[in-house]
């Protein structure tokens, strides 16, 4: 690798502490999403079958364009189809235009930052605020996102803490994350309840149902589409699955590949504007909107490229997180708005000749391909994207023709790599005194390896054969887990023990009714459908707030959820018994009331009986409280929205 790219990664190899730090950070992340996915056996048949579903949408991606405007249109979507960047960041800035919207919150959105969109509408006076709290870090920062999951991962406590401090956020000296992500959370408040627009991305677009899916664990999503009349989706067009069904093999790849949890804590679906309150029909207010800005910018013609099967990308980072290249310099090093491999992939396809040098910063080692849950072959690509751009641009393969030689005859290389053992004695220590070979391992972060006595062809050649009759080791079971065990649905009482068991490992905690009482406090109040329900039981709360002021200073509140799934942990809420999505959102402490017998074992049967009973507006799946880890990867509850979660069957 040379140019600009190589120039780039040279300086942050200079900064040993930060690679360290990076490297660290990168690590437990990796390690997380690797315990996460060892304890699930249908690993690999849900890799397998998310790739077939996948090359289909591939397939038929003009046809299911179509299909999901058509269905989001007949939802109450406005759907808005363009056709790169510019024409992405102009429609946005028409429909705030349209709105008087001139404050807006963002939640995270990878097509959002291909497009520019931040520069773009903070040129023509609009203010723009994004809610992610790693996000709105380096936004503070004035620097893009380095990872895609975890866009600050490469600032350390005391810089997140100075640069608080610097913004009247939180006194100066504080670096704990607990009080970090509270002054965040208190700061960004105010803003969600001034926002008058709402922009998010989509994970997923289904066009059976013209269904935009948002996942997110901090909820920052939710607020900032609950409280504003209008809410815009931006969303490439290859986001697109075709069914519902679809999502539930979808949704168990991205969490446990992201980062090692079961479900992420919110999963949302819009299907159409949410409805107005009884408050805004009240004062006269305008009707809900819901925009979906569909971009293309170059994904059409990706289906041509090495990049064609990078189109089936979840985002999940897991190839980030793994890769070694990405691990030693980070995000901003790739000087591209997608880093690490995928963004290799991607670059030259998407971002055109100023990316050519993006396949170089690779190791080809396959991690990358080995990690991706939707199986892409990344590092296949790469190397396809290397052939092809040497014939594009005219430049000679960058290995010395020697080396060229020894590696197209083999026998040439056998030879030469029998006397380099024989002389490496003498040959290594001049070796690691030559001035390249020292600029290489400068630093201690990387050294020359010892020169084996035996090639592997000649241990492979000698090796002692097996007994006959007697077969390679069967591999070690796995240790035995609720999750690996339960591979297919269980009895009641078992479903029961699954549920409480994933509930708490994502932060929540089943409660029985005898318990409800003692924990809600004094201030609890319900929304009137819980009220009906505890009032069969004797049990009696004020009524919920509507206004989001006053339910930002409520205490505890009592919500219906209508089932539950047990592998995931989640609760299915449809927002049916509250007068405004806020009332669930807001309150410090959210209780849920779910019938005992609406059970179901995992995302399969859930969304099967979702096909059955329809879509509403907006349902979410609800995994635990709000939580982040965006603050060196230290596990915060209560980002945005409830710091705890209580279910209780009824």
């Amino acid at each position: 690798m040379t140019g600009a790219l190589a120039h780039e990664f040279s300086k942050v190899l200079k900064r040993p502490e930060f690679v360290a730090f990076l490297d660290r950070a990168l690590d437990y992340k990796y390690r997380r999403a690797e315990a996460g996915i060892a304890l699930v056996p249908e690993w690999q048949t849900w890799r397998e079958q998310a790739s077939r579903l996948k090359a289909r949408v591939r397939e038929r991606l003009d046809e299911l364009v179509v299909e999901f405007s058509e269905n989001a249109r007949a939802a109450g979507a406005i759907v808005h189809h363009v056709a790169d960047a510019e024409a992405a960041n102009q429609t946005v800035l028409d429909l705030c235009r349209h709105a008087g919207a001139t404050k807006l919150v963002k939640s995270k959105s990878m097509t959002t930052e291909e497009c520019g969109l931040n520069p773009f509408l903070e040129a023509h006076g609009l203010r723009i605020t994004d809610t992610d709290l790693g996000e709105r870090i380096v936004q503070l920062f004035g620097e893009p996102p380095s990872h895609i999951v975890t866009p600050a991962i490469h600032r350390t406590r005391r810089e997140i803490g100075d640069l608080f401090a610097a913004h009247d956020m939180i006194e100066p000296g504080i670096d704990d994350p607990d009080l970090l992500t509270a002054a965040a959370r208190k700061s960004l408040r105010s803003l969600f309840l001034e926002a008058e627009l709402g922009l998010t991305g989509a994970n997923f677009l289904v066009a059976e149902t013209g269904t935009a899916v948002v996942v997110e664990n901090e909820c920052n999503s939710l607020l900032g589409t609950s409280i504003p009349r209008v809410h815009v989706v931006v969303a490439g067009i290859e986001k697109i699955v075709e069914k519902t069904a679809d999502l539930s093999t979808f949704l168990s790849l991205l969490a446990r590949s992201a980062t090692g949890q079961r479900l992420t804590t919110y999963t949302s679906h819009y299907t159409g504007p949410q409805p107005r309150t009884p408050e805004e029909s009240d004062r006269g207010a305008g009707d809900r909107e819901l925009h979906i800005v569909l971009v293309d910018n170059g994904r059409r013609r990706l289906r041509s490229t090495p990049a064609s099967e990078a189109l089936a990308c979840i985002r999940c980072g897991a190839c980030l997180t793994a890769c070694p290249v990405f691990r030693r310099v980070g995000g901003h090093a790739y000087d591209w708005v997608i880093p690490g491999p995928i963004g290799v992939v991607l670059g030259p396809g998407l971002g055109g000749p100023g990316q050519y040098e993006l396949p170089g910063a690779s190791s080809l080692c396959g991690l990358c391909s080995e990690v991706c849950p939707v199986h892409i072959d990344l590092a296949g690509h790469i190397h396809e994207w290397r052939t092809e751009l040497a014939a594009r641009t005219g430049k000679a393969p960058a290995l010395p023709v020697g080396l060229r030689t020894l590696l197209c005859h083999p026998w040439l290389w056998d030879v030469t790599m029998r006397w380099a053992r024989r002389l490496s004695v003498v040959t290594a220590p001049i070796l690691r005194r030559h001035g390249l070979v020292r600029k290489w391992t400068a630093g201690g972060q990387r050294r020359l390896p010892e020169v084996p006595a035996q090639s592997f062809r000649s241990w492979w050649k000698t090796r002692p054969s097996p007994p006959a009759g007697e077969r390679e080791p069967a591999p070690a079971a796995r240790p035995a887990s609720a999750a690996a065990v339960e591979a297919a649905p269980a009895p009641e009482t078992a479903l029961e023990d699954l549920f409480a068991e994933a509930l708490a490992e994502a932060g929540g905690r089943t409660v029985k009714l005898s318990e409800l009482i003692p924990a809600l406090g004094s201030g609890a109040v319900a929304t009137r459908r819980a009220r009906e329900v505890l009032a069969e039981h004797d049990i009696e709360l004020a009524p919920a707030p509507i206004d989001d002021h006053e339910l930002a200073e409520v205490d505890c509140l009592v919500a219906v959820g209508h089932w539950r799934i047990a592998r995931g942990g989640a609760v299915w809420v449809d927002f049916a018994d509250a007068e405004s999505r806020t009332q669930l959102l807001l309150p410090e402490t959210l209780v849920l009331l779910v019938p005992e017998a609406e059970i179901v074992f995992d995302l399969p049967e859930h969304y099967e009986r979702v096909r059955r009973e329809g879509l509403p507006t907006c349902a979410t799946l609800i995994t635990g409280p709000s939580k982040t880890a965006d603050i060196e990867g230290t596990l915060v509850f209560g980002a945005h929205g409830p710091r705890a979660l209580l279910v209780c069957p009824l």
